[in-house]
């Protein structure tokens, strides 16, 4: 597993904190002896409440979706010019596209 390097807590840390606070700790202490804030141990308690165990691991920190970017249909016509031995400066200006999208 690759952890962050700057996490305060592994999974293994964070499903400790959780059994601590569920345990009687209070939030407050369980926190404090973790050494992250009492935000942070209502977050992990909050995850593990709505996905057990599997909610205390790393999540993926990349967006899911990107507003920007080309549609699948357009994606294909570019790629398909671009085989075809087109410029950028040609399939730019047939598509609508700035050269620099199409050169990505």
């Amino acid at each position: 597993m690759n952890i962050h390097k700057n996490a305060r807590l592994t999974p293994r840390g964070r499903v400790l904190l959780v059994h601590c606070m569920l345990g009687g700790l209070r939030p407050e202490e369980a926190a404090q002896a973790s050494g992250v804030s009492v935000r942070a141990a209502y977050k992990w308690l909050q995850r593990f409440r709505a996905e057990g165990v599997a909610g205390l691991n790393d999540r993926s920190s990349r967006p899911k979706i990107c507003p920007h970017a080309l549609l699948a249909t357009l994606q294909a016509q570019v790629i398909e010019q671009r085989r075809s031995r087109q410029t950028y400066r040609q399939i730019s200006q047939q598509c609508g596209i700035g050269q620099s999208t199409i050169a990505r």
